[in-house]
């Protein structure tokens, strides 16, 4: 095996919990007003309205964690609770800010070892993501759906990764959190995949899943890898 293509969001950011479920962690430490069934329709329908910001583009993490928290704030009618957004969004960007610094340790061991690219659907900024936590040196390539116009689950999206690198899909890994997004697609191209399977906003998959590797930690990679 000679690369791996990493999924960002829900993988190497938050070890595994997926964004709708990292977001209310926050509304329950903080004490929020809202029944996690509102907030889940808020969550689909922030995505949305996000997807067609084109300022995200050249938007820092921290700066995409303000949008996506202050939209929310604004239609669930918590816009003037401005003390609170920023202890949320502060609290929230040094968690992922540990967690990235975690997943950090692995990709450095990983990078000469193997070619890496990261494969994600993003809203523009992947790279400047990536700049900000230190991570590009790491990646050997790196597609961000907004960029490429594709994505998950579209395996032409792993297949334009895999074209960059010059790596037959056997010869590589797929990593990520999203059953649907990155196994099935993974697999469909013939790739070894990694299903880190975290905490999730939908129920997993009842039936054995066909991925080769299933963890539940992001470190747990390592051992599978060397």
């Amino acid at each position: 095996m000679n690369a791996v293509l990493f999924d960002f969001g829900g993988t190497i950011d938050t070890d595994g919990v997926h964004w709708s479920e990292k977001f209310w962690e926050y509304y329950e430490r903080f004490k929020l007003p809202v029944a996690k069934k509102d907030f889940a329709r808020v969550f689909v329908r922030s995505e949305e309205e996000l997807g067609e910001d084109s300022s995200l583009s050249s938007a820092t993490f921290y700066a995409t964690l303000v949008k996506q928290f202050t939209l929310q704030f604004a239609i669930l009618g918590f816009s003037e609770r401005h003390e609170v957004l920023m202890r949320i969004i502060n609290a929230c960007y040094a968690d992922v800010g540990k967690t990235i610094a975690g997943a950090r340790n692995l990709l450095n061991d990983l990078h000469g070892a193997y070619k890496l690219g990261l494969v994600s659907n993003f809203y523009g900024n992947l790279e400047i993501v990536c700049k900000e936590f230190s991570l590009d040196r790491y990646f050997d390539t790196m597609i961000d759906s907004v960029v490429v116009g594709i994505r998950k689950p579209d395996p032409a999206i792993f297949q334009l990764a895999l074209d960059r690198l010059a790596i037959a899909a056997q010869e590589a890994y797929v990593v990520g959190d999203s059953y649907e997004r990155d196994i099935v697609p993974g697999k469909q191209l013939g790739c070894t995949t990694i299903w880190l399977k975290g905490k999730s906003w939908t129920a997993h998959p009842t039936e054995t899943p066909a991925t080769d590797f299933s963890i539940e930690h992001f470190e747990e990679i390592r051992k599978i890898l060397f």
